[in-house]
Order: C-alpha cells, then sequence, then structure tokens
C-alpha cells in the first residue's frame, strides 16, 4: 500500500511521532512524508521528507509563517504521488491531505483539539477551525493518542463512531536500561525531560525540589529549553543541586533518563490546554527508570501509579514533594523492582511495535 504521511509543521526533533510508524512499518508498506515546512535535525533519521518550504528558506519561525502560504502546492504534492491512503497528523494543516481524495486516517495529537474547542478570532485560529472541520467532514477514521483525548474530541465535535483510541507507543528496542553501575556512581538524580514551561509544570517541579533538598538531598537534571530559562538558571545559581543540561539530542536524553532515579513530568492545564500523552514518561520507564506525574490529561494512561511510578494530583506540590522523596529513598530492591515492571509494561501495552501493528490493521479495515 502507498501511504502519504502528511503534516503542517514537522521539527524533527522533537516531532518523532510524525515517521516512527513509516520507519516501523517501511518493509510493510511504502511510505512518503509531505509537510508544509520541515525542519530535519536529525542525520540518521532514515526517511526523506517533502517540505513544500525549502528547508534554506529562513529561519525556523519565519518558515513556520510560510506554511500558511503553501497549502495548493503541499495538496499537489499529495496528489500527484498518488497514495492508496492518506494518514494525517493533527487536524490542523490538513487542506493537503483532503484533497488528495483518498481513505484518509487522522491522528489527534492535543493542539488540534484545543483548537476545535476555541472560539478566538484571530485569523489563525479561524484558518485551523475551517481545516479542522474538513479534516471531521472527510476523515474514515480518527485516532486519539489517549482515552482522555478522545473523550475531549467528541466533546469538540468530532464524530464518536469514528474515533478510536490509538496509543503512539515509543521504540523499546532504542530506549533500554542503561549500566546500573555506571548510574549508581552518583548522588541520586530527578531528571525532567521537556518544554521549559509552565504547561509542562517545571516551575512547580523546582519549587518541590529546592524545598525537599535539605531533608533528601539529591540532584535535578532539567533537560530541555523554552520561556522559564531565565527561572530555570536562577534556580541553578542558587542551589547547587539544579544541574541546567540543555537541550541534548535524542541519545543524549536516553543517557539523561539512564542515569535518573526518577523522570519528574508534573504537566497541568495551562490556557485550556492538557497534556495528550507525554512519551518521555514511557521512554524513562522503557529504560527501567520509575516516572511521576500529575494526574492531568493523558499523562496518568502512561502511568501504572504505584507499580511503574507514581501519579499525584495536579497543583498539589506538598504531594510532589513527597513523591519524589519516595522514589529517592526507596530502596535498591525495590527501586529495581520498579523499574523492571516499568519497563515490561512498556514493552507489552506501550511499545511502538505493538502500536505500528495496531496502526497497520487501521490502514487495512480503512482502505479496504
Amino acid at each position: 500500500m502507498r501511504i502519504a504521511v502528511t503534516t503542517g509543521l514537522l521539527p524533527v526533533p522533537p516531532t518523532y511521532f510524525v515517521v516512527q510508524h513509516a520507519l516501523q512499518l517501511a518493509a510493510v508498506h511504502e511510505f512518503a512524508v509531505f509537510a508544509r515546512a520541515a525542519r530535519v535535525g536529525d542525520p540518521e533519521l532514515g526517511l526523506a521528507i517533502d517540505s513544500v518550504v525549502p528547508e534554506g528558506a529562513g529561519s525556523w519561525p519565519w518558515r513556520m509563517r510560510l506554511a500558511v502560504l503553501v497549502g495548493r502546492e503541499h495538496a499537489r504534492r499529495i496528489r500527484s504521488w498518488e497514495p492508496d491512503l492518506v494518514h494525517q497528523h493533527f487536524a490542523t494543516w490538513s487542506h493537503g491531505a483532503v484533497s488528495a481524495g483518498r481513505p484518509l486516517v487522522t491522528t489527534l495529537h492535543g493542539y488540534d483539539v484545543v483548537a476545535a474547542e476555541s472560539r478566538a478570532a484571530s485569523p489563525l485560529a479561524a484558518f485551523h477551525r475551517r481545516s479542522i472541520r474538513r479534516t471531521i467532514e472527510h476523515s474514515d477514521r480518527v485516532l486519539a493518542v489517549s482515552r482522555y483525548l478522545a473523550d475531549r474530541a467528541i466533546a469538540a465535535g468530532f464524530p464518536h463512531e469514528r474515533v478510536q483510541v490509538h496509543y503512539q507507543g515509543i521504540d523499546t528496542d532504542w530506549f533500554t536500561p542503561g549500566d546500573e553501575r555506571a548510574a549508581g556512581q552518583d548522588a541520586p538524580a530527578l531528571v525532567f525531560v521537556g518544554r521549559w514551561s509552565r504547561a509542562k509544570g517545571l516551575h512547580e517541579l523546582l519549587d518541590a525540589s529546592i524545598a525537599l533538598q535539605e531533608r533528601t538531598p539529591h540532584r535535578l537534571r532539567v533537560v530541555g529549553a523554552g520561556p522559564l530559562e531565565g527561572a530555570v538558571r536562577a534556580a541553578a545559581a542558587a542551589h547547587p543541586h539544579v544541574e541546567v543540561l540543555g537541550s541534548l539530542p535524542r541519545a543524549g536524553v536516553r543517557d539523561a533518563l539512564r542515569g535518573a532515579r526518577a523522570l519528574v513530568l508534573p504537566t497541568q492545564l495551562d490556557r485550556g490546554w492538557r497534556e495528550a500523552a507525554g512519551l518521555v514518561l514511557l521512554e524513562a520507564q522503557a529504560c527501567g527508570v520509575p516516572a511521576i506525574t500529575y494526574a492531568s490529561g493523558g499523562a496518568p494512561e502512561m502511568v501504572v501509579d504505584g507499580e511503574t511510578g507514581l501519579v499525584v494530583p495536579e497543583h498539589d506540590t506538598a504531594a510532589l514533594g513527597d513523591a519524589l522523596h519516595s522514589l529517592l529513598t526507596l530502596p535498591a530492591g525495590e527501586h529495581r523492582a520498579m523499574g523492571a515492571r516499568a519497563r515490561d509494561w512498556v514493552v507489552a501495552e506501550r511499545s511502538l511495535a505493538a502500536s505500528a501493528a495496531q496502526l497497520d490493521a487501521h490502514y487495512r479495515e480503512v482502505e479496504g
């Protein structure tokens, strides 16, 4: 089957989830990836991406703006490839996918559902709502990356009979446990991986970690970048246990996870947005590292509370501190057992291999 994977904006990293199933199923189907604008920073991606706005056409913010203007060319390129099926990621930016006139599968990732709910009057908001209406009309199947997102999408107007949950999964052959001896040579470490923003709860993690440090000494390693950079660097300057690692390549993220006592992602409500899934929670657990998250959005669906990690009430920084303390002081044998359960669960329930097999079944049902 010839499958066109389509989207609007495609920066890789971090949005591997748009292409990972095509890579996994490359021996089964023929794939081509079409984006209005792409930025590929991974030389080992192994998949060509057709970007209407060329990579050399200026800065990424500028190219993102140009992407609004190239819808017809995006559509022409998709149609000219003559796919048997189109898989659109995000219900926004979908004009090209819809115009192909082929069976259409759409995966919702969260931003698009927020856009569907929005009543903002800006031109961009109106542009997204038009795209979403076309997606709803023409999609043969709508896949949501969590039960939380599926329910929210249905409430926003997506037809319940066409919406199904499809967990994205992560590559458990790549995200694997590291050398326990090497990880144990340093002070116990917590790690945060993600956008440095209030939506990801980094400000509350910093507060909880600082309050906990005197009682339970540890390191807090912060990976990523974002608008809270000033607060992160100020915290690191005042509190030496906070380590700023900044943006890391994929292998660097894996190394940071492998060296951690726990991955912490206190993701939370921010301007109508909640985490749709939180794949980094799965990546950590696949590395044998328990995860801590808030009971917010789809994040709790990525952790088995009390078995593979801990889920605490949203915005409850006291409970967050208790969860950090619990995993930092968990006896070594119990921590190893929790990490082993975490990996086993991700391999069985949230692996990319399983997710790709499920997606292949969706493709065949829709196309057949």
